[in-house]
Formats: structure tokens, sequence, C-alpha cells
């Protein structure tokens, strides 16, 4: 899955993309697997909650035009204006490389002049920030990137705001609904499907596995699966 890092617009903070270290998620049986965007932290599996009005942009939005949320400004650390960011992504290796953030609802770029890793937060010194003063005037703003900078997907691998939107079929092509969100359990993410017109009682929860994602299609808006049949 990809870096958690959330987009602007999807769901809560609560989510999305992982703290630093998420289970590695099967492939399915084409060797694709969805990648969380650098999205955020999560402490224990959620309920199924549809994110249908929340899910992010299109699928086809250029990925310069994404912006995710990798760390929140947690507190000052020492009396230079070094900042305390908590990690919001799956991939805290790659907070080392970068060069410029995005602090808030701002577009315009601060410069990073100095990063190390303490997970699960981040010790981060930015241009313009060099006093506990300085840096107490940013407490709990979300550091942003877009997702052009965000480490590249290995081949497979989507963002979640890719994913969510698919419309899910079966082999043979018959519609059974969308999919609506994406939890994280112990073992494999789970896809929730709804079917048109469907209340969240009558959602389809299928595995990520190869047993039951047979293939995922973001640029057709398609994911093909089969499935799952449970004993009485």
């Amino acid at each position: 899955m990809a870096d958690r890092a959330k987009p602007d617009d999807c769901a809560a903070e609560d989510a999305v993309p992982a703290a630093g270290g998420t289970p590695v998620t099967p492939e399915p049986a084409d060797g694709k697997r969805p990648r969380r965007p650098p999205a955020t932290q999560r402490k224990a599996p959620r309920p199924p909650r549809s994110l249908a009005e929340t899910r992010g942009p299109d699928p086809n939005t250029p990925l310069a035009d994404v912006w995710l949320t990798i760390g929140r400004i947690a507190g000052t650390h020492g009396v230079n204006g070094d900042l305390k960011m908590r990690l919001l992504t799956d991939h805290p290796e790659h907070v080392l490389t970068l060069t410029r953030v995005y602090l808030g609802d701002s577009r315009e770029p601060v410069t990073v002049s100095e990063a190390r890793l303490q997970p699960p937060i981040a010790i981060i010194h930015l241009e313009g920030v060099n006093t506990p003063e300085d840096g107490k005037a940013l407490g709990g703003l979300p550091v942003r990137i877009p997702a052009s900078d965000a480490k590249p997907l290995e081949e497979g691998e989507y963002f979640l705001f890719q994913l969510v939107g698919l419309q899910a079929v079966n082999g043979k092509g018959a519609h059974l609904g969308a999919v609506t969100d994406l939890m994280e359990t112990g073992a494999h993410d789970v896809f929730v499907i709804t079917p048109d017109g469907a209340s969240a009682g009558d959602q389809i929860l299928v595995p990520n596995h190869p047993q039951y994602v047979l293939r995922i299609a973001p640029e057709e808006g398609l994911i093909v699966i089969e499935l799952p049949v449970y004993g009485n």
C-alpha cells in the first residue's frame, strides 16, 4: 500500500495513512497491491465506514495536484526552533529526503534545512523558525507535500484515493457495487464493497488476498473480485 499520507480532502485524520510499520499486504493474483497514501497511523482496526462522501480527489487526478499529510507539528525541541513532527507516513525514512514541505493550508513551500528520525516522531528544522516561540506558533499544523514529492510508487502499488470509488465486478463482469472504504485488520486489508442502494449493513467485505482480489485496475475504474463464501 501507499505511503499513508492522506489527500487533504480525504476522510478524517484518524487514519490513513499508518504507524512506523504496517503489515505487508499480500499481492492480488496479478501481482498488484494497493498502496496507502502517506496518510495516518492506525492503532486499532476500525469498523466499516463509508468514505463515499470524503474519498478525496478523482482517481485520475495528477499526483502534483494531490496533497498528502505526512505529519503534524507536535511541539518544539531545544532552543533553536527545532520542531517535533508526529509521523503520519508508512515511510518515515522518506522524510529525510525532503527539501520542502507545506504547513497547514498554505501553498507556500517552507525549506527543510535538517531532519532526523526519533520514531514515532521526526525532529525537523524549518527555514525561518529559529526560536521556541516561532515553533510554538506552528503547533498542531499538518505538514504536507504534493504526492509528486512522495516516495515513488512501486509497480502495482496505488494510493488510497485511487482505490476508493472503483467499481467492483466479478470474474464474469457482473457489477457488485463500489469500493467505499479500505479497512486495516490484523492480517489483511479489507475492501468494503457497497452495492448500489444498499445500507451499511449490506456491505460486502473482501480480504485483499489473491484468492479474492483478482485484479485491480484504477486506470479502468475497476476492481475484479471473487466473493468470499462463508460456511455455516
